[in-house]
């Protein structure tokens, strides 16, 4: 099971080094064609877009599976032990609440925009709302995965936060 998480997870990362180098290959290649030839190709800009909001999302995933997304663990280690896991727990609901309502909220906005394209790539607009709901769904499965960890597992909220980024998600429950 965890090969397969840790395939998923490198595959993962494979996507985001593809989008960074596409977008920088497109914005570069357009800033010398417009610079030296006075034009550009209108559909790059599209694709670098888009490069770039599927980096950031996909990122996200990687640093929610560390423990590493826009967590501020001074205060929470400093906690009694009891403390730490209500907190944690505290903290791990609020992410699945928030992630279900962008899975949600992305979600309508695919059904929207089912029909609509990108002006010069012709590209489906849902297209950039299923990463939202890629993430939702990604992040709402890794909190509960940390709240497994948690309770069933008995892992501490310490060693759950330090987690390093060779560390796979389920690494402890082996």
């Amino acid at each position: 099971m965890n090969k397969i998480i840790n395939g998923i997870f490198k595959g993962i990362e494979a996507l985001i080094a593809v989008f960074l180098a596409v977008m920088i290959t497109l914005v570069f290649i357009n800033v010398v064609l417009r610079y030296l030839f006075n034009k550009g190709f209108a559909w790059s800009e599209e694709v670098a877009r888009l490069s770039f909001i599927y980096l950031v999302y996909l990122g996200s995933i990687e640093a929610a599976k560390d423990n590493k997304h826009l967590l501020i663990d001074s205060v929470l280690l400093k906690l009694p032990g009891v403390m730490q896991k209500v907190v944690y727990l505290l903290i791990q609901l609020i992410i699945i609440y928030l992630m279900y309502l962008m899975t949600f909220g992305s979600f309508g906005l695919m059904i929207q925009n089912l029909h609509d394209k990108w002006v010069a790539t012709q590209f489906p607009i849902w297209g950039v709302y299923l990463s939202g709901l890629i993430l939702g769904v990604s992040i709402i499965i890794i909190s509960l995965i940390n709240i497994v960890r948690l309770f069933f597992l008995k892992i501490s909220v310490a060693d759950l936060i330090s987690s390093t980024k060779d560390d796979d998600p389920l690494a402890s429950a082996e």
